[in-house]
């Protein structure tokens, strides 16, 4: 079962990788997705203002 993990937890780790080639790219790419978020809860907040008026 260890061994299944093992290679479960290596193949995640390949593609995430894989996706960005680097650690800055991965950092690049969780700040992008960060901003997204925040971009679409400010969003949210505008039209929950705009419902509530």
């Amino acid at each position: 079962m260890k061994t299944i993990a093992c290679i479960f937890a290596a193949l995640i780790l390949s593609l995430s990788l894989g996706g960005c080639n680097t650690w800055s790219g991965v950092k690049q790419d969780a700040r992008q997705a960060g901003q997204a978020a925040g971009k679409g809860v400010e969003k949210a907040g505008e039209k929950i203002q705009e419902v509530a008026k």
